[in-house]
């Protein structure tokens, strides 16, 4: 599937073929990260591709990076307002130690333990987190697009619009560009893709291969 662009409903049943493929090879839980810049559609594709795997007989753990989310009074210090979002925003350690256990309850063989794990959410594929991962998405959409997103979903709990331009400005989108230089997130996953005109365009790893 290169540069074929599809809808979003056919996005979601695409990603999950992919995961369903992965797991009939390993018949082990799997662990998928679903990562893109703020405002790119992560949960709602997400929640698209939870009910595609779930109609496979796949059961899914669909967990969000802001579950992790550090209130900003208890965050380490740091030089640049980015930086303290890309380095400090999350706690890191607490998703690690939940993936941890989600693996060991899996090979324990636990009735409740689930084929998939999926985990949406920002700076996941940071090279921290990357051998953590059996199967990496990113997505992306343009700039102006992520900001007017911003404005629609933020700006009652910033306050008001130019709040919400002031933060994305000066933390959210420097961090996404410092996250993309230092981790390459966009060549290491095994699909990419970026949302334009309501459709996505895909790229698979093996077509970068190509």
């Amino acid at each position: 599937m290169t540069d074929q662009q599809v809808s979003q409903d056919k996005f979601a049943a695409y990603v999950a073929q992919k995961i369903m493929v992965l797991y009939s090879k390993f018949d082990a839980p799997q662990l998928v990260a679903l990562s893109g810049p703020d405002c790119t559609g992560k949960s709602t594709l997400a929640i698209g591709v939870r009910e595609q795997l779930n109609s496979l007989d796949l059961s899914v753990a669909l967990l969000s990076i802001d579950t992790f989310l550090i209130p900003r009074h208890l965050r380490a210090p740091s030089t640049s307002e980015f930086i303290e979002y890309f380095e400090n925003a999350f706690d890191y350690a607490a998703l690690v130690q939940t993936l941890e256990t989600l693996k060991d309850s899996a090979s324990s063989a636990n009735p409740n333990s689930c084929d998939i794990v999926l985990v949406e959410g920002v700076f996941l594929l940071r090279r921290e987190l990357y051998n953590w991962w059996d199967f990496r998405i990113w997505i992306e959409v343009d700039t102006s697009v992520i900001m007017n997103r911003a404005i629609k979903r933020d700006k009652e709990y910033f306050g008001d619009e130019c709040t919400v331009r002031r933060v994305y400005e000066n933390r959210c989108l420097p961090a996404q560009d410092y996250h993309i230089q230092r981790d390459l997130p966009k060549q290491n996953a095994d699909i990419t893709a970026t949302f334009e005109h309501e459709m996505w365009t895909v790229t698979t790893l093996q077509d970068k291969e190509d």
